[in-house]
């Protein structure tokens, strides 16, 4: 059984510290946010490289690190983001969930070898996991409503070379799901996803 938790907070900074409060609970737990604009790196990326770091800093938007792998990914109020945290061996059904979960929404979903999640081609979903001990974290950015301009603006790969063993982002095309649900809100869509993605796990995804 999952702690469902939607977030109080609205920073990706208050948000990176309260996904690891609820880690040092030990308890398996699904948590949704949604974050004022940001850019979250991989623990192993280098953000200079990845990151417009000027222009961030012009538009006040943040530049976080995040302890799971994957790419540089930004975030505002129109992405909403999960965390689910589950014990080792269910990691591998819970790479699943979200692919199961946008299906349910009426978005025909297509999960690829990166777990990432796309629809009609384009990327909606970005995934990557942590190691946390006893439970594994696995996250996911569902692109909503976002600033896709800003998007491009900020992320800014091949702009410099890269330093040492620093992983690179993978380019995609994107989309947004309210394409196709123009009538939904983004709080309506946070609560209709968070119901979605509990529904998939107790229809056997785990």
């Amino acid at each position: 059984m999952l702690n469902v938790v939607k977030s109080p907070y609205r920073t990706a900074y208050e948000n990176l510290a309260f996904e690891q409060e609820l880690l040092r609970t030990g308890t398996p737990f699904l948590f949704t946010h949604r974050d004022a604009p940001c850019v979250s790196v991989g623990f192993n990326q280098d953000i200079e490289a990845e990151v417009d770091a000027a222009l961030a800093k012009e538009l006040g938007v943040d530049i976080v690190r995040r302890q799971s792998g994957g790419g540089a990914v930004y975030r505002d109020e129109g992405c909403v983001a999960f965390s689910m945290a589950v014990p080792r061996d269910l990691l591998p059904r819970a790479m699943e969930v979200p692919e199961r979960a946008l299906m349910a929404l009426g978005a025909p979903a297509v999960r690829n070898d990166r777990n990432d999640v796309y629809v009609a081609g384009r990327k909606v979903c970005g995934c990557a996991w942590q190691d946390a001990g006893d439970l594994v974290v696995f996250h996911g950015s569902v692109l909503f409503d976002v600033d896709l301009d800003a998007m491009d603006r900020l992320l800014a790969p091949g702009k410099r070379k890269y330093c040492g063993t620093a992983m690179r982002s993978v380019f995609a095309h994107v989309r947004n799901i309210k394409d196709l649900v123009p009538q939904m809100t983004a709080d309506e869509f946070q609560g209709a996803l968070e119901r979605a993605l509990l529904a998939s796990v107790s229809l056997g995804a785990m």
